[in-house]
């Protein structure tokens, strides 16, 4: 029997993120790294194959930390929640607004962080999910934690946790998947876009290492997708992909794109994430 893992556990994130924000040693960062490269790894055994995929808040600490700074207006408007009819849709914005959410709060717009969460509440009825948010008290948690990243940042991991086990449990990990891919477009998009307006070495090597993400993905969705519901997905993230045909995956040399593919990976990205969003 085949089982997709597409997650870090939440509280391994937090605790991450709260070794860095609150002044770690280089010791602990490198294993913070070490955490993550590890993590994303393809494993096979025997009858299972586990894909795992870090979550939208470990994806946007890994790119703040290599300089993604903040730029308003780059994040996907709440209000395209109305215009999104279709349950591909919506389970993919809802992977969007993950990481806008994730991108505002690594960057303290704590009001930007909760209109994000507040817009993710309302997908969740969409996707059939409702009953996360409802048992979370989110409406209360949020209104009760402004101003307090902290608290938000916990919300989020404790809403990734309650999510994966719902998911799990009515046999929808699935769905898990495809909310990720569309977390890791946004993030990609943020990131293509912020190096835009200034380039920066560190984030391009940020941006250069999803190549192994980008594998795994999209491997875990041609597993899943058994209806081909997201076909065109995968048709366009392996035109992604194809911007990391250097990379080497048992080469011990550093994998860096080069100015060109950066430009050719940030084009097919802009398009990706417009087409996702209806833009």
């Amino acid at each position: 029997m085949k089982k997709i893992a597409y997650q870090i556990p939440a509280l391994l994130i937090v605790s991450s993120l709260f070794l860095t924000s609150c002044g770690g040693s280089e010791e602990q960062k490198e294993i913070h790294e070490e955490v993550i490269i590890e993590e994303v790894t393809e494993i096979s055994t025997d009858q299972e194959i586990d894909y795992l995929l870090p979550s939208p808040l470990q994806i946007a600490d890994l790119f703040k930390r290599g300089g993604l700074t903040y730029i308003g207006d780059l994040t996907s408007p709440v209000e395209n929640v109305e215009k999104l009819n279709t349950k591909a849709d919506q389970k993919l914005n809802f992977g969007i607004y993950a990481a806008d959410m994730a991108y505002c709060l690594m960057n303290d717009q704590t009001q930007e962080s909760i209109n994000y969460l507040n817009a993710m509440r309302d997908l969740s009825e969409k996707i059939w999910m409702m009953d996360i948010l409802n048992a979370m008290g989110l409406r209360d948690r949020l209104e009760n934690n402004i101003g307090n990243e902290d608290s938000l940042t916990y919300i989020m991991a404790d809403m990734q946790m309650n999510t994966d086990e719902y998911l799990e449990e009515n046999g929808m990990s699935y769905m898990g998947t495809v909310i990720f891919a569309g977390a890791w477009v946004e993030t990609m998009y943020l990131g293509v876009q912020v190096n835009a307006s200034e380039k920066n070495e560190n984030l391009i090597g940020k941006l250069s290492e999803q190549a192994v993400v980008l594998n795994s993905l999209i491997k875990a969705i041609e597993q899943t997708d058994t209806e081909n519901e997201f076909s065109d997905l995968v048709t366009d993230l392996k035109g992604i992909n194809a911007h990391f045909a250097a990379f080497d995956s048992n080469s011990d040399a550093p994998f860096v794109l080069t100015d060109e593919l950066v430009d050719a990976l940030a084009k097919d990205i802009t398009a990706l994430r417009n087409k996702i969003i209806g833009a």
